[in-house]
């Protein structure tokens, strides 16, 4: 028997064949069912740490101040008493002085010094932090420890981030808490990638100590910033400048704008929220 040929475009289909068309090809939609939305459960109070969030998401959560309103809201959840207003005024002059000598020695952190390498700004890091730490570990008898390209390990054992500096308070044999940690970078232009990593870093440290507030810095040894993280909350301040180049010539001005990179320090030393009473 003859038959005519019919073309397949005139033959009708199914309501939902044009819908399953849109979006996959002909062959594959008789395979696949038509795509829809996947919601993963959550439990009541779960908090889970991995999958780690994407960048996209802790940027979400991520809120900006200013760092007087940073300073604020750590002086006012302060546990610890810390240094006096006297005390920290020393500890400013202290930091200027050995700012001053270390960019005698080595120069001043720039991109266009092109032997200006990430391991001097972790010096010039160093210079900046130890004179606080020191006085305050002294003042409030802490077991405060400096430690330098420490590895965070995620509470499932999975291998964490080597941080530049990262300051733990001992509190007993196996008892250790997370203040704060700081990232140095050669450039401001990597400033970016290091809060991708400091975020995620900062909410494994908050789920090894159990709870509390935790800090962070990143720094190009110029230009910081301070990070916050409790629960579920990244908060970060604006970029503000700790050193200019003719600071040897004008101390008054650091001490009125460059000295706040000491009082964030005091701060994240006061916070308690790493303290096991």
């Amino acid at each position: 028997m003859f038959r005519l040929p019919v073309s397949t475009k005139f033959i009708p289909k199914p309501p939902n064949a044009y819908y399953r068309y849109l979006w996959v090809s002909p062959a594959a939609a008789k395979k696949n069912p038509p795509l829809r939305s996947i919601q993963q459960p959550v439990g009541h109070g779960q908090r889970t740490l991995y999958p780690k969030p994407s960048h996209g998401q802790a940027e979400e959560r991520l809120n900006f101040v200013s760092v007087r309103q940073m300073l604020a809201t750590a002086g006012q959840e302060a546990k610890i008493q810390g240094l006096t207003g006297e005390e920290v005024q020393e500890a400013k002059g202290k930091v200027y002085e050995r700012i001053v000598e270390f960019l005698e020695g080595e120069g001043y952190p720039t991109k266009t010094n092109k032997n200006y390498r990430e391991v001097r700004v972790d010096d010039l890091v160093f210079t900046v932090l130890i004179p606080v730490i020191s006085m305050f570990r002294r003042k409030t008898r802490r077991n405060l420890r400096l430690r330098r390209e420490k590895s965070i390990i995620a509470i499932d054992g999975e291998p964490g981030r080597n941080q530049e500096f990262v300051m733990i308070d001992i509190v007993g044999v196996d008892n250790r808490k997370f203040v704060f940690f700081v990232e140095s970078k050669k450039s401001s232009l990597r400033l970016g990638e290091a809060r991708k990593q400091r975020l995620l870093a900062m909410k494994e440290m908050g789920e090894m100590n159990g709870g509390g507030v935790v800090y962070g810095f990143v720094t190009t040894g110029e230009e910081w910033q301070m990070l916050r993280f409790e629960g579920t909350l990244f908060t970060q301040t604006d970029n503000f400048v700790a050193l200019f180049p003719e600071m040897a010539k004008d101390k008054q001005r650091w001490m009125e704008e460059g000295s706040i990179i000491v009082d964030c320090i005091h701060a994240t030393l006061r916070s308690g929220g790493f303290v096991v009473e």
